[in-house]
C-alpha cells in the first residue's frame, strides 16, 4: 500500500511508491484527499461519506488513482487517528487510575495514623497498669496504717491504764502510823509492818515497771504509725502522678486523633473534589472517543465499499453502527470506603471516663481528680 508523504507542489502531490521511485498525483485527488482528511479530523461523517461516493462512482477517475485515494484514508485512519484514539483512551484510563490512587493515599495515611494510635494505646495500657499497681500498694499501707492506729489507740489506752494505777500508788501514805494489833508482841508487831511495806514496795516497783513497759510500747507504736503514714502519703504521691502521666497519655491520644481526623477528611474532601471533576471530564471523553471508533469503523466499511466502486454499499456502511467499543469502556473503580475515624468515648475527666478507667481501683486508694492539661474540670468521681 502507498502511503501519502509529503506536501502539495503546486497542482499536483508527491507519493512515495514501494520501489522507491516517485509520482505526482492530480490535483483533484489531492483534493479529495483533503477533503476525506478534513472530514476525519472533524469527525464529520457526511463530508467524508460525499467523498467516497463521489470516488466510488466517478468515471474521471482511473482505477489507480482512487486506490491512492482510498490507501490514504486507510493510511491516517491506521496510523494516525486510530492509535490516537487508543492513546486518548490510555490517557483517560491512567487519569482515572490516578485518583483511585489518590484516594488510597488518604487511606494509606489514615492506616499509619491508626498504627500510631494503636502503638500509644499500647503505652496507655503500661500506664493503666503501673498505676493500678500503685493503687493497690497504696491500698496495702492504707490497710497498714489503719492497724497501727487500732493498735496505737489499744496502746494508749493500755499505757493510759498503766500509768494511772502506777501514779495512784506513787504516793506517801495519809493515815495515821500503823497500830498494834491487839495481842501482838513488838516483834510480831515489826516483821508484820515489814511484810506490808515490802509488799507495799513491790506493788509500786511493779506498776511503776508495767507503766514504764506501756509508755515504750506506746511509743514505739506511734512511731510505726508516723512511718505508715509517711509511706502512705509517699505512695499516694506517686500514684497521683501516675495517674496524671496516664491522664495527659490519653489528652495525647485524643488530639493526635482528632489531628488524624482532619488530616484524613480534608484529603478526603479534595480527593474527591478532584475525582468527581475528572469523572465527569473523562466520562465526555469516553462518549468521545467511542463515537470517533465507531466513525473510522464505518470509514473503514465504506473504504473497502469504494474500492469495490459501489456507491450503494458506500452508502449502506455509512449507517452502520453495530461496532464494539467495549475496548474503550473506562474502569471507573470507584471510590474506597470511608474509614470511620477513631475517637474517644468518654472525654478524660468526665465521669463516664472516671468510671470506665478507674473503677476498679481499690475504694481505701482512690484516685485524684483528672489534672491533665484536657480533662475536664468541676467533675466527681464517686464509688
Amino acid at each position: 500500500m502507498w502511503r501519502l508523504l509529503c506536501a502539495v507542489a503546486g497542482a499536483s502531490l508527491t507519493v512515495a511508491v514501494p520501489n522507491g521511485q516517485s509520482r505526482h498525483v492530480d490535483a483533484g485527488v489531492l483534493r479529495d484527499l483533503n477533503e476525506i482528511e478534513a472530514g476525519l479530523y472533524a469527525r464529520n461523517l457526511t463530508a467524508v461519506k460525499s467523498v467516497l461516493l463521489t470516488v466510488a462512482g466517478s468515471s474521471n477517475l482511473t482505477g489507480e488513482e482512487v486506490d491512492e485515494i482510498l490507501d490514504g484514508v486507510n493510511g491516517i485512519v491506521n496510523d494516525t487517528l486510530e492509535p490516537s484514539v487508543k492513546t486518548d483512551f490510555a490517557i483517560a484510563q491512567d487519569q482515572m487510575d490516578g485518583f483511585y490512587e489518590l484516594f488510597l493515599k488518604c487511606e494509606e495515611d489514615q492506616l499509619h495514623a491508626f498504627n500510631r494510635s494503636v502503638t500509644d494505646q499500647a503505652s496507655i495500657v503500661q500506664f493503666t497498669s503501673s498505676h493500678e499497681l500503685c493503687r493497690k500498694q497504696q491500698s496495702l499501707i492504707a490497710d497498714q496504717v489503719v492497724s497501727c492506729t487500732t493498735l496505737l489507740t489499744a496502746a494508749e489506752s493500755i499505757q493510759s491504764a498503766k500509768c494511772t494505777l502506777y501514779s495512784e500508788t506513787d504516793v506517801l501514805p495519809t493515815t495515821p502510823p500503823c497500830l498494834s494489833h491487839g495481842g501482838e508482841d513488838v516483834e510480831a508487831y515489826h516483821e508484820r509492818q515489814i511484810q506490808e511495806f515490802e509488799a507495799s514496795l513491790s506493788n509500786l516497783l511493779l506498776r511503776k515497771h508495767e507503766c514504764g513497759n506501756a509508755t515504750e510500747r506506746l511509743t514505739t507504736q506511734r512511731g510505726q504509725c508516723t512511718s505508715a503514714n509517711t509511706s502512705l502519703s509517699d505512695v499516694r504521691n506517686e500514684c497521683d502522678f501516675k495517674q496524671l502521666k496516664l491522664d495527659n497519655s490519653v489528652c495525647d491520644l485524643s488530639a493526635k486523633m482528632g489531628i488524624d481526623c482532619a488530616a484524613y477528611n480534608t484529603c478526603r474532601q479534595q480527593a474527591m473534589y478532584s475525582f468527581m471533576e475528572a469523572n465527569s471530564s473523562v466520562s465526555v471523553t469516553e462518549e468521545e472517543l467511542k463515537v470517533t471508533w465507531k466513525m473510522l469503523q464505518q470509514v473503514r466499511c465504506m473504504v473497502d465499499a469504494a474500492k469495490n466502486r459501489d456507491p450503494h454499499l458506500v452508502a449502506i456502511c455509512s449507517e452502520r453502527k453495530n461496532y464494539s467499543v467495549a475496548h474503550l469502556t473506562i474502569n471507573y473503580t470507584g471510590v474506597p470506603p470511608f474509614a470511620p475515624c477513631q475517637t474517644l468515648s468518654e472525654p478524660p475527666g468526665s465521669p463516664q471516663y472516671m468510671e470506665a478507667m478507674y473503677a476498679k481501683m481499690p475504694k481505701n486508694a482512690p484516685v485524684s481528680a483528672c489534672q491533665a492539661s484536657c480533662c475536664l474540670r468541676n467533675t466527681t468521681f464517686a464509688r
